[in-house]
Parts: structure tokens; C-alpha cells; sequence
């Protein structure tokens, strides 16, 4: 939720008006309306003055929630997503998840990794090279591996990995 939105839906939750908000900050309907629809973002002070009219701490007119809790990344592939940031995290140390909020509200995730940033889109694109990799890495380990198991879990050579290597 922006902070435009979370002022609107507070004001709308009080029964107030964009001027009467307002009124009780001394700001016009026009600045209330522009920080609802996210053309502007409120500074920090007048955050503070909407707040009070609104009756809520200003924190709650800011606050950025915890994208993961939204059940999926923002990349909308969980465990890939996960994993790239786990692998990251075993080659470089520590990876801690930020969130940046533009002045229009909009928010972008980005990690620290060690002593370097990497942005969401990043990720995400470990991730879509993970994907395209994998399939010919997986078709090579098939036919340089080919070894079956039986019902025990023992590891033996397929027929053809035998046949292939009496004949040579």
C-alpha cells in the first residue's frame, strides 16, 4: 500500500473529505488529492500534520510492508527465487532484503549482498537463466551418467551405458 493510499483510506475510514483534511493540516483538497493519487509524496512534516488529523502515528502512513509475507517474491517464482538468494548468500556472506520507496510511493526490493547491491530485476534474471540452463545441462548428465537403480537404491550401469562401453 502507498502512503497516498494508506492516507485515503484512513480519511475515508473517518468520514472526512479531501478538504476537510485539509483544512485540519492546512494543506488544500488539491495537495491531499495529489498525495492520494501518488502524483506527489507528503515530506516528512506533513506526513507528520496528516497523521494527528487522521489519528494514526505518521509510521502508519509510511511503513513499507514486508514483501515476503505476500506469500510469493516479487519475481513470482518462490523457490528458484529463494534458492538463487541462498546461493548467493553461502558464496558471498549475508544477504539482507531492503525495500526502497520512490516518491510516487512505488517500492522496489533490492538485497545487500556482502559488500555489493543487488536489485530484484537481478534475481530475477539469475533466475530465467537458471531456467534456460538447466535443461541442457540435465540432457548432457543423462547421457554422460546413464546409470539406473534398482528397487534397493544401488546404483548399476543402464543396459546401454553397458553395451556402450563393451564396445569400445
Amino acid at each position: 500500500m502507498t502512503v497516498g493510499q494508506s492516507i485515503r483510506g484512513y480519511r475515508k475510514k473517518l468520514g472526512l473529505t479531501q478538504a476537510q483534511l485539509g483544512a485540519r493540516c492546512g494543506i488544500t483538497a488539491g495537495a491531499v488529492s495529489s498525495y492520494e493519487n501518488g502524483v506527489t509524496v507528503p515530506r516528512r512534516g506533513v506526513v507528520e500534520k496528516l497523521a494527528r488529523a487522521l489519528g494514526v502515528a505518521p509510521d502508519r502512513l509510511t511503513e513499507v510492508p514486508d514483501l515476503s509475507a505476500a506469500g510469493e517474491p516479487p519475481s513470482g517464482d518462490g523457490p528458484l527465487y529463494d534458492g538463487v538468494l541462498a546461493l548467493l548468500k553461502q558464496l558471498y556472506g549475508p544477504v539482507e532484503g531492503r525495500v526502497v520507496v520512490g516518491e510516487n510511493g512505488a517500492r522496489r526490493r533490492y538485497y545487500v549482498v556482502g559488500d555489493f547491491v543487488v536489485h530484484d530485476s537481478d534475481v530475477a534474471a539469475i533466475v530465467r537463466w537458471a531456467k534456460a540452463s538447466i535443461s541442457p545441462v540435465a540432457q548432457y548428465m543423462r547421457r554422460a551418467r546413464e546409470v539406473a537403480f534398482d528397487d534397493s537404491g544401488n546404483e548399476y550401469q543402464s543396459p546401454a551405458e553397458a553395451e556402450r562401453l563393451n564396445a569400445g
